[in-house]
C-alpha cells in the first residue's frame, strides 16, 4: 500500500497502521515484556507520528498540495523543513539511538522470545517500511527536475522555510524521540 501512495499524507497514515500492527505484535507475546515493548512503542510511535503529521501539514500550507511528485527538491526550497523531514522519516523507519528503533527492537525481542522463527515476518515488514520511506523521502527531499519542481506559493514568491514557533514545537518531538531512544 505504501509504496504505490502519491500523497504524504495518506502515507503516513497508512505506515502508521503497520507500525499499530507491531504493537499489537507485542500484546499478542501476553508476557511483561511484551506489554512493556508495546507501551514503549505506543510512546514512541506517538512523537514521531505527530512530528510527520506536523511537517505534512506545514508542507500542506506552503505548497497547497501533498501529492509527492510535486514536493521534489523540497530541501533546496525549505532546507530546515527537508531536513526536519529527514529525521522523522529516519526515526519512523528504525533509525539506531531514536525512539522508533528502541521500540521495534523491544517488540522483535518479545516477539522472538513468543513466536520463534516466525519473527521472518516482521523482519519483512520492516524492510519494507524502510523501503517505502527512504523511496518517499528521495521522492520529496531530494529529486528535481522541470517537470516536478515544488509549486511556488501562491504569490508567486519564494515558499517561506520553517517558522519560528514551527521549529520550537517540532524541535521538542525531536528532543523526546532522541531522548527515549537513547535512555
Amino acid at each position: 500500500g505504501c509504496l504505490a501512495q502519491t500523497d504524504m499524507k495518506r502515507l503516513i497514515a497508512i505506515s502508521s497502521v503497520a507500525h499499530m500492527g507491531f504493537v499489537m505484535l507485542g500484546i499478542s507475546t501476553l508476557t511483561s515484556f511484551g506489554m512493556t515493548a508495546a507501551m514503549f512503542g505506543m510512546v514512541a510511535h506517538g512523537l514521531i507520528t505527530g512530528m510527520l503529521f506536523f511537517v505534512a501539514g506545514s508542507v500542506k500550507e506552503r505548497y497547497h498540495t501533498l501529492e509527492i511528485k510535486r514536493l521534489s527538491g523540497m530541501l533546496l526550497q525549505m532546507p530546515k523543513l527537508g531536513w526536519i523531514m529527514g529525521f522523522c522519516a529516519m526515526a519512523s523507519l528504525g533509525l539506531p539511538l531514536l525512539a522508533g528503533f528502541v521500540a521495534e527492537l523491544m517488540l522483535m525481542v518479545a516477539y522472538w522470545h513468543a513466536y520463534g522463527w516466525w519473527i521472518l515476518l516482521p523482519g519483512l515488514v520492516l524492510a519494507l517500511t524502510a523501503a517505502y520511506y527512504l523511496w518517499s523521502m528521495q521522492r520529496t527531499i531530494f529529486e528535481g527536475g522541470d517537470e516536478t519542481q515544488p509549486p511556488e506559493s501562491l504569490h508567486g514568491e519564494p515558499v517561506p522555510d520553517i517558522a519560528n514557533s514551527e521549529k520550537l514545537a517540532m524541535l521538542l518531538l525531536a528532543g523526546f524521540t532522541i531522548l527515549f531512544g537513547i535512555m
